[in-house]
């Protein structure tokens, strides 16, 4: 498979993620509590950003960025978040890669809480 010109090699996708979406539960005394959801687990290729994309995601605000590549997913949008290991990831972009439908490009970062 041809990723950004080079061989992507589908065995990278190995790091099991879930894919979540915004929900609405309800709490104690019946009052509507915002959520997260589960909408699938996925492998993915997890790449941390380093070097001088460290520092240009610094001067940005981004803590712990990362790129994430997986294969295509029509139902996930910037609105939905990546959990790794119990850490929540909020999706900053989605790049479809080559407009193919085959894999997608995701530009995440470490949710603050709150």
């Amino acid at each position: 498979m041809n990723l950004n010109g080079k061989t992507f090699n589908p065995g990278e996708l190995r790091t099991l993620i879930s894919l979540q979406q915004r929900a609405i539960t309800t709490g104690s005394g019946g009052f509507q509590v915002p959520d997260w959801e589960t909408i699938g687990s996925v492998y993915a290729k997890w790449e941390n950003a380093h070097g001088s994309e460290v520092w240009a995601a610094d001067s940005a605000g981004a803590e712990q960025p990362a790129t994430v590549t997986i294969r295509y997913q029509e139902d996930l949008d910037t609105t939905c978040a990546v959990l790794l290991n119990g850490v929540r990831f909020e999706i900053i972009s989605i790049d479809d890669i080559r407009q193919r439908g085959e894999l997608m490009e995701l530009k995440v970062r470490r949710m603050r809480s709150g």
